[in-house]
């Protein structure tokens, strides 16, 4: 029997993760542990309940004002702890980690030098600029590296590690695994009547009479000007009447003293909340006429529910999306930005086009998949 230790810390990471733990654990073949990194521990617990996931292991490393080095040598510390004391009974065998996060290539570099194999979930993925996303691209290309098993989402992704002179026998293409846990999240709310109200009730504030845009933004490249500029235009978008705005705001500093500055006078159509846990953002995308955003996630999940995505980035390292015609990338100036966020409501050709285009990254079979090369 094979020792898995799951590695994540973020929520994008559990949402990822979770249905493949769940999957692996049916199995007889795998001994499966999970750990929680703790590095958003408080936006993890909803989602962990609603899978019924209870990490093995919960490092908490998040400190007020940490930087980028302190988190890194506290995961490197508090790993190693966990590989060093299951020595002792069922030694590690594989470390799964997703994505690009700073826990992901922290888990990554300790399996590697424990000479533990790694199995990098959503490999491949490039914007080809270090600093951009930041540290997230160097990240990604790290682990790139080191991994034993690069499961790729798309062919594109494949086709990336492919030109880095990654062998081909340790690629394979899966689908992303964020598409399976949202066909989930999707059928559990369609079918439970309680949620939906629960969400209704919740969200009673939303004018069903209006287009309903959903605006993320959370990234540190954008901390000096994107983020700005997206809100300043937002706020001038509002002078509009047929339109309102929801803005979960990251719990980021940065993003909420810019947001508090921005929106000091904030308009009766722009909703600033709390960030919301990913459960009801599900209910929230389906209730949306399209979303603006930076976060990578909703690039994936987004065209699955049929709705358009202008991404406030300078690049995206998911250009499968721009290709299949799912996004668009927003330039990054206020009245560029606000012609092309015009186009999106008012073409209705351009919104039908996009809403009705192919999502190119999964069909909610990924887990299976994954389970059977593990």
């Amino acid at each position: 029997m094979k020792t898995l230790l799951f590695v994540f810390g973020t929520r994008p990471e559990a949402i990822k993760v979770a249905p493949l733990i769940l999957k692996l654990k049916k199995s007889p073949k795998h001994r499966v542990l999970v750990c929680s990194t703790g590095q958003h521990r408080e936006m993890l617990k909803p989602l962990l309940q609603f899978f019924n996931i209870v990490p093995d292991f919960d490092l908490d490393l998040m400190r007020p004002g940490q930087t980028l080095t302190s988190l890194s040598t506290l995961l490197m510390t508090g790993l190693q702890k966990i590989i060093d004391d299951q020595k002792q009974t069922h030694p590690i065998d594989q470390i799964i980690v997703q994505g690009d996060t700073t826990s992901s290539c922290m888990g990554g570099i300790v399996a590697f030098y424990n000479k533990i194999e790694v199995i990098h979930l959503e490999a491949g993925l490039r914007s080809n600029d270090i600093y951009s996303p930041f540290p997230e691209e160097f990240n990604r290309k790290t682990l790139s590296l080191i991994a034993n098993m690069h499961l790729a989402p798309t062919e594109e992704a494949k086709q990336n590690l492919l030109r880095e002179g990654i062998d081909p026998a340790k690629i394979f293409v899966t689908g992303n695994t964020g598409i399976d846990a949202l066909f989930e999240v999707k059928n559990q709310i369609q079918n439970s009547s309680e949620l939906t109200k629960n969400f209704e009730t919740k969200f009673n504030f939303i004018d069903p009479n209006k287009k309903l845009i959903l605006v993320t933004l959370h990234r540190r490249e954008s901390f000096e000007k994107n983020i700005k500029i997206v809100m300043n235009g937002i706020l001038s978008l509002a002078e509009r009447k047929d339109i309102q705005f929801i803005a979960p705001l990251h719990l980021n500093p940065v993003v909420r003293q810019t947001a508090s500055e921005i929106f000091a006078q904030c308009p009766a159509n722009i909703h600033l909340t709390d960030p919301i846990d990913y459960i009801p953002f599900v209910y929230l995308m389906t209730r949306s006429h399209f979303i603006i955003t930076d976060s990578g996630g909703i690039q994936e999940e987004a065209p699955s529910l049929g709705k358009p995505v202008l991404i406030a980035r300078e690049n995206t390292e998911r250009p499968e999306a721009i290709t299949a015609g799912t996004s668009k990338l927003v330039p990054l100036e206020k009245n560029s930005f606000i012609s092309s966020v015009n186009e999106l409501l008012d073409n209705e050709q351009i919104y039908q086009t996009m809403a009705k285009a192919k999502n190119p990254f999964g069909d909610g079979s990924a887990c299976d998949r994954i389970a059977s090369l593990i």
